[in-house]
């Protein structure tokens, strides 16, 4: 056995079987060169420290399929490679979703100051929560204004949480009714009034 590189047949059989001493050889025979090998990659400690972490705990998930026959560095490496690339891949979706919330937050300001602005929004939610039944808009005050699950309300209320339920949605409907799609999301989303 080289020791710098393999196992014995013994302890990748002991691998498989769930020993965990075992594992611990292995661990410490490619943690890291594993590190290395991803910190070479990819410029970031952290990052790499946690590739390897994950390469090792693949490798124990799937210790069943550990073999001697097939070279150790080669399947391990393999799993650091495809890792990586997993890195990479996500931090290029992040990269894009962070630019997408650039643009659709500078959109988003445009499309406020154009078509309404907050002030407007809260009007029109406050005259159609005015006009609303007496327990409807107490309900959806409850909700909106003090936070409160519709659990919290229902017990507040002695009614049923699905009469909660029932209240919201209605008043909801009509808060729709009264804005365009666009700016009702915006009130559901980041209006509270």
């Amino acid at each position: 056995m080289n020791s710098t590189s393999q196992l014995t047949d013994q302890q990748i059989n002991d691998i498989r079987n769930g020993k965990v001493e075992a594992f611990e050889i292995l661990f410490e025979l490619f943690y890291i060169r594993v590190k290395n090998f991803a910190q070479g990659m990819i410029k970031n400690e952290d990052s790499a420290m946690e590739i390897a972490q994950n390469v090792f705990m693949k490798i124990w998930m799937a210790r069943e399929r550990l073999s001697s026959e097939l070279s150790l560095s080669s399947y391990i490496f393999t799993i650091a490679k495809n890792e990586i690339h997993d890195y990479f891949k996500s931090q290029y979706y992040f990269l894009n979703y962070q630019e997408s919330l650039r643009e659709s937050g500078n959109n988003l300001e445009y499309e406020i100051d154009s078509e309404f602005n907050l002030n407007e929004i809260k009007e029109v939610v406050s005259k159609t929560v005015d006009k609303m039944p007496e327990q409807r808009k107490l309900i959806f005050k409850m909700s909106r204004e003090e936070f409160l699950s519709n659990e919290e309300i229902a017990n507040r209320l002695g009614i049923s949480k699905r009469t909660v339920e029932k209240h919201i949605s209605l008043a909801l409907a009509a808060i729709k009714k009264n804005l365009s799609d666009f700016m009702f999301w915006v009130f559901v989303f980041l209006i509270r009034f």
